[in-house]
């Protein structure tokens, strides 16, 4: 069954009984189902190899994961969740990066 065009390439996952919407864009957009508003955005340095082809020197270090999975997503919300990050606000964002296998709240 097709999905409708309003989920704009968000899929669901749920954790700890509650249910989110995510995508992948450059980074991660984490939203709790029915707050569009209330943000997690978690940075794990992706970039695009083909922006620098010719330009090696200038390329961003490595980053992992390679492949981002439903466990990334989920290790990510629920390290935000015990964070602070509040999914009951309609209007709230936190960022979070992931280095080193280490994730880290930025302001």
């Amino acid at each position: 069954m097709a999905q409708s065009n309003k989920k704009r390439g968000f899929r669901p996952i749920k954790i700890k009984n509650i249910d989110f919407n995510w995508r992948f864009q450059g980074t991660i957009d984490v939203r709790p189902n029915g707050h569009k508003n209330n943000i997690l955005t978690i940075d794990f340095g992706w970039y695009d190899v083909w922006e620098y082809v010719n330009d090696i020197e200038n390329e961003p270090p490595e980053f992992e994961p390679k492949i981002v999975t439903p466990k990334f997503v989920s290790d990510s919300i629920k390290f935000a969740l015990n964070n602070g990050w509040n999914k009951e606000l309609p209007n709230n964002k936190l960022n979070i990066i992931y280095r080193n296998k280490k994730h880290k709240i930025i302001d």
